[in-house]
């Protein structure tokens, strides 16, 4: 129980924050299905960019559902924040939060909010929906999907859609002159330009 409650108090944490830096673009408000697929395509990429390191989204548990990846833990957490009024439901279902009462409750400046800057920007430039196609054409979820399966999604440096990134990957870094110079949300600014420029606009 205790394990669980941690958890629970880490997500709501990534959540606050997700709210936070997503506001300082102009994003106000979120659907819920918006915040299962952010958070599952902030867990892949960082996979994607970060193989030694597999304990940041940890708390993660993905499983199918028809409106894209979906997390029971996340679930929980926004089911806990509204009931604890910090996250505002309006009628056509918007999630919101009430900035005002709850600057103290903000994560310090850590990676995970540096990850999650670096998401909210690559979705803010490519836009949420073309980047949400990305998440749903996911080769894993749609094999997963395809195959009616009820296990939990693999969003591990193992998975599916990482070897897709990774085949991507070798064409795209032969475009760069030095990888080692550029940081991780330039490369995955430049990754996605190339993703949507050649592969999909091809495709």
């Amino acid at each position: 129980m205790k394990e669980k409650t941690v958890d629970l108090f880490e997500v709501n944490s990534d959540l606050l924050d997700l709210f936070k830096i997503a506001n300082e673009i102009g994003w106000s408000e979120f659907r819920e299905p918006s915040i299962h697929r952010i958070l599952y395509l902030s867990s892949v990429l960082y996979s994607f960019m970060n193989k030694e390191d597999d304990l940041a989204y940890a708390n993660y548990h993905f499983s199918l559902s028809l409106t894209g990846p979906y997390s029971e833990i996340i679930d929980r957490s926004i089911t806990d924040l509204k009931r604890r009024e910090i996250i505002i439901e309006d009628k056509p279902g918007n999630l919101s939060i009430d900035f005002n009462n709850i600057k103290e409750i903000f994560s310090s400046e850590n990676s995970k909010i540096k990850w999650f800057r670096i998401i909210v920007y690559i979705l803010g430039l490519y836009g949420e929906e073309r980047v949400f196609g990305f998440v749903i054409q996911d080769p894993q979820y749609i094999d997963d999907f395809q195959r009616n399966s009820q296990k939990e999604l693999d969003i591990s440096d193992q998975n599916k859609t990482i070897d897709i990134l990774n085949r991507f990957k070798i064409a795209f870094e032969e475009t760069l002159n030095d990888v080692s110079e550029i940081d991780d949300r330039e490369y995955l600014e430049l990754y996605f330009e190339y993703i949507f420029g050649k592969i999909i606009k091809r495709n």
